[in-house]
């Protein structure tokens, strides 16, 4: 898996759609969408994005566990967190509340265990960050 490649689209996708909600809620002159715009940008584009950048700058060994699950955490996080906060926000019929509420509980651990797994790679892989020059 090329771990930048993969985390640049998905950040490319997150901030196609804050930027869209962000539209929407100008346009219709109502910030009913502003919780979730902000969290799609911040944790969808920016978090994925500086994570992109990260392993794009550090030579971070490519068969690296740890970085797999950081990916994977920060892809499955990001988008429960986003998804399950509009569902308890919103409510759609087709969605138990309990659901909803677990949804949107789950996504958040998943993303703060993300964050928590990039802290440790900072400390595993010290070794390939530097000043250059």
């Amino acid at each position: 898996m090329n771990k930048t490649k993969v985390l640049l689209r998905f950040s490319a996708l997150y901030a196609l759609i804050g930027t869209f909600l962000g539209s929407h809620m100008a346009g219709a002159g109502s910030m009913l969408f502003r919780a979730i715009h902000a969290h799609i940008l911040l944790v969808g584009w920016l978090s994925l994005f500086a994570f992109a950048i990260f392993y794009a700058v550090f030579a971070i060994p490519k068969h690296s566990k740890l970085a797999k699950a950081h990916v994977w955490t920060a892809l499955i996080g990001s988008f429960g967190l986003t998804f399950g906060m509009w569902m308890h926000y919103f409510k759609p019929d087709w969605a138990p509340e309990t659901f909803s509420l677990i949804f949107y509980i789950v996504g958040g651990t998943v993303l703060i265990v993300s964050f928590g797994l990039f802290a440790v790679m900072t400390f595993v892989y010290g070794r390939y960050f530097g000043d250059r020059g």
